[in-house]
Protein backbone atom coordinates (compact mmCIF):
# COMPACT_ATOMS: atom_id res chain seq x y z
CA UNK A 1 0.00 0.00 0.00
CA UNK A 2 1.24 3.37 -1.24
CA UNK A 3 2.00 6.00 1.49
CA UNK A 4 2.39 9.82 1.56
CA UNK A 5 5.32 11.66 2.57
CA UNK A 6 4.32 14.15 5.64
CA UNK A 7 5.43 17.72 5.74
CA UNK A 8 6.37 17.94 9.79
CA UNK A 9 7.82 21.57 9.20
CA UNK A 10 6.20 25.09 8.09
CA UNK A 11 9.34 25.08 5.97
CA UNK A 12 8.45 21.93 4.45
CA UNK A 13 4.89 23.15 3.68
CA UNK A 14 6.45 26.26 1.94
CA UNK A 15 8.45 24.58 0.21
CA UNK A 16 6.06 22.02 -1.28
CA UNK A 17 3.86 24.87 -1.85
CA UNK A 18 6.31 27.13 -3.97
CA UNK A 19 6.73 24.06 -6.44
CA UNK A 20 5.05 24.77 -9.80
CA UNK A 21 2.00 22.10 -11.19
CA UNK A 22 -0.61 20.04 -8.74
CA UNK A 23 -0.12 19.61 -5.30
CA UNK A 24 -2.52 17.25 -3.11
CA UNK A 25 -2.31 17.79 0.11
CA UNK A 26 -4.29 15.14 2.13
CA UNK A 27 -4.90 16.67 5.65
CA UNK A 28 -5.71 14.54 8.20
CA UNK A 29 -5.20 13.42 11.93
CA UNK A 30 -3.58 10.73 13.89
CA UNK A 31 -6.90 9.46 15.33
CA UNK A 32 -8.88 9.66 11.93
CA UNK A 33 -9.77 6.11 10.62
CA UNK A 34 -11.25 7.10 7.18
CA UNK A 35 -8.12 9.35 7.17
CA UNK A 36 -5.74 6.28 7.00
CA UNK A 37 -8.41 4.98 4.11
CA UNK A 38 -7.83 7.80 1.87
CA UNK A 39 -4.37 7.86 2.01
CA UNK A 40 -3.96 4.90 -0.45
CA UNK A 41 -6.26 6.65 -2.92
CA UNK A 42 -4.28 10.01 -2.51
CA UNK A 43 -1.25 8.15 -3.11
CA UNK A 44 -2.95 6.22 -6.13
CA UNK A 45 -3.69 9.40 -8.03
CA UNK A 46 -0.28 10.85 -7.64
CA UNK A 47 1.61 7.59 -8.66
CA UNK A 48 -0.78 7.03 -12.12
CA UNK A 49 -0.30 10.74 -13.27
CA UNK A 50 3.26 10.32 -14.66
CA UNK A 51 4.18 13.49 -12.76
CA UNK A 52 1.92 15.67 -13.54
CA UNK A 53 -0.01 15.62 -9.95
CA UNK A 54 2.31 15.39 -6.52
CA UNK A 55 1.02 14.74 -3.50
CA UNK A 56 1.52 15.11 0.76
CA UNK A 57 -0.09 14.75 3.85
CA UNK A 58 -0.50 17.33 6.78
CA UNK A 59 -1.51 16.32 10.36
CA UNK A 60 -4.06 19.15 10.74
CA UNK A 61 -3.40 19.02 14.76
CA UNK A 62 0.26 19.38 14.45
CA UNK A 63 -0.44 21.96 11.81
CA UNK A 64 -3.23 24.10 13.42
CA UNK A 65 -2.16 27.67 11.86
CA UNK A 66 -1.93 25.80 8.73
CA UNK A 67 -5.24 24.44 9.32
CA UNK A 68 -7.02 27.68 10.65
CA UNK A 69 -5.48 29.96 7.82
CA UNK A 70 -6.77 27.22 4.98
CA UNK A 71 -10.28 26.82 7.09
CA UNK A 72 -10.18 22.83 7.37
CA UNK A 73 -13.48 22.39 9.68
CA UNK A 74 -12.92 18.33 9.33
CA UNK A 75 -10.93 15.67 8.17
CA UNK A 76 -9.99 14.25 6.11
CA UNK A 77 -9.64 17.28 3.64
CA UNK A 78 -7.92 17.41 0.28
CA UNK A 79 -6.69 20.67 -0.78
CA UNK A 80 -5.85 21.47 -4.16
CA UNK A 81 -3.08 23.83 -4.72
CA UNK A 82 -1.78 24.82 -8.71
CA UNK A 83 1.91 26.57 -8.42
CA UNK A 84 1.07 26.84 -4.65
CA UNK A 85 -2.38 28.69 -4.85
CA UNK A 86 -5.41 26.92 -3.54
CA UNK A 87 -7.68 26.18 -6.15
CA UNK A 88 -9.93 24.04 -4.87
CA UNK A 89 -10.58 21.33 -1.45
CA UNK A 90 -12.91 18.26 -1.43
CA UNK A 91 -13.98 17.12 2.53
CA UNK A 92 -14.55 13.20 3.29
CA UNK A 93 -13.65 10.05 1.72
CA UNK A 94 -13.35 9.50 -2.16
CA UNK A 95 -11.85 6.47 -4.30
CA UNK A 96 -8.83 6.73 -6.66
CA UNK A 97 -10.87 7.39 -9.30
CA UNK A 98 -13.09 10.13 -7.63
CA UNK A 99 -9.89 12.17 -7.04
CA UNK A 100 -9.25 11.73 -10.72
CA UNK A 101 -12.02 13.42 -12.13
CA UNK A 102 -12.21 15.87 -9.78
CA UNK A 103 -8.47 17.13 -10.42
CA UNK A 104 -9.72 16.56 -14.36
CA UNK A 105 -12.07 18.85 -13.50
CA UNK A 106 -10.25 21.51 -11.54
CA UNK A 107 -7.77 21.82 -14.17
CA UNK A 108 -9.48 22.42 -16.96
CA UNK A 109 -10.86 25.91 -15.49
Amino acid sequence: MATLSDLTSSDGIDAALALPGLLLLDVYTQDCVICRRLEPMVAAVAASSSGAVRARKLDAARHVEFAARHAIRGVPTVLLFRDGRLIDRRAGFATAGALRGWIAAQARQ
